[in-house]
């Protein structure tokens, strides 16, 4: 606890904002990753002066090989349990469970930033139960994955609309069971829950979106100080929440009266989450993966396939050169200034950002629309 207080006060020293000191993610993770914690406390049985990132400048997660190995192993246990699941449904394709486990961007997510594979898991561990009609399990799991990051609460309405078609009242029970677990879980955490869903709410656009070009506004004059506050902080997200609920909204109304598989609505839904979201961090599209290479076994056409190599070939690229790529590689060398020829000047990067955005963001709607018509 000493160790991650000297790593937040690194944080404000290098002036990120103050909610960068807290954990702003649901409870599950500190669940999840409680008894590798005490693994490494036996491991270390004396605490160190570890020294996670100097004060006052930008933070670098210079962290202890043991501990990285037990942060990580979570994330990679739970990458081979997708593998897993997608191998059991597709009826034993292997080569759905290589395009998953040898995907660069899964590689890249999982072992240079979050933990999207571990909701995901539980995502997709909720849909196939489903499938096989365990549906108390199945709430249960899905619950899990929005105890673990918060999108996968957006799945719900998609398996209550397919009791809804089945005229079924399960829907009920499902959707009972899914809050009593997130409640039992969010309650001891209940003021940090609402800390961290404040953030996300009220946090500025960000990422592969085109609410994220506001800082355009400023550089062309047009808007400044106090107004790009406002537009930042106040206007934007409140637009944000008014396209997320209408968008989401929309699909779901749309996908009640469609015949389709559980599983390309559950991979429409998300595309339309990305398309309508207000931040699209360059790990969200993760969730897409598992799902169209489901899609792709059960309905190949090169069409789709392109779409699936583009939905994370852009949000790799737009790592590389948002992060950028000096943060993944620093610490592999002494001096990061001989990394700098990486980093473009600041004018042309952000026309490479912007441009990758908006064909990503072409490739949603195409995706959207094509998949809609089967």
């Amino acid at each position: 606890m000493e160790e991650l207080t000297y790593e937040a006060r690194s944080d404000f020293g290098a002036s990120w904002s103050s909610y960068y000191l807290y954990y702003t993610y649901p409870p599950m993770p500190m669940f999840i990753y409680y008894p590798f914690a005490q693994a490494y406390r036996l491991i270390h049985p004396t605490p160190s002066e570890l020294s996670f990132a100097p004060a006052g400048v930008d933070p670098y997660p210079q962290v202890p090989l043991t501990l990285n190995l037990l942060w990580k192993l979570p994330i990679f246990l739970a990458d081979i349990g997708i593998a897993i699941l997608l191998l059991k449904m597709t009826n034993g394709s292997e080569k759905s469970m290589r395009m998953f486990l040898f995907n660069p961007f899964v590689i890249f997510i999982s072992a240079c930033w979050m933990f999207d594979s571990i909701a995901v898991f539980f995502l997709l561990l909720a849909t196939y139960l489903f499938e096989q009609e365990r549906y108390d399990l199945s709430a249960i799991l899905l619950a899990f994955g929005f105890l673990t990051k918060y999108y996968p609460i957006f799945a719900l309405p998609i398996f209550c609309l397919e009791f809804i078609r089945r005229k079924s009242w399960k829907f009920f029970r499902y959707t009972l069971i899914f809050g009593a677990v997130s409640f039992i879980f969010i309650l001891p955490f209940l003021d940090g829950f609402t800390l961290g869903l404040g953030f996300q709410a009220s946090r500025p656009p960000a990422g592969l979106t085109p609410f994220a070009a506001y800082p355009a506004f400023e550089h062309l004059g047009l808007i400044g100080g106090e107004g790009m506050n406002h537009l930042a902080y106040i206007a934007l997200p409140a637009l944000g929440a008014f396209t997320l609920i209408t968008g989401m909204s929309l699909i779901y109304a749309y996908l009640s009266k469609k015949e389709m598989s559980l599983r390309t609505k559950l991979l429409l839904t998300f595309i339309v989450y990305l398309i309508v979201t207000k931040n699209v961090h360059e790990p969200y599209p993760f969730v897409l993966i598992p799902f169209f290479i489901l899609l792709l076994h059960e309905n190949f056409s090169k069409e789709k396939l392109w779409m699936y190599r583009l939905v994370w070939i852009l949000p790799l690229m737009y790592a590389v050169f948002n992060v950028p790529i000096t943060r993944f590689l620093y610490g592999f060398t002494l001096n990061e200034e001989i990394l700098t020829f990486l980093v473009l000047p600041t004018t042309i990067n952000a026309i490479i950002l912007g441009s990758i955005m908006i064909v990503f963001h072409l490739t949603l709607w195409r995706a959207l629309i094509k998949l809609r018509k089967g």
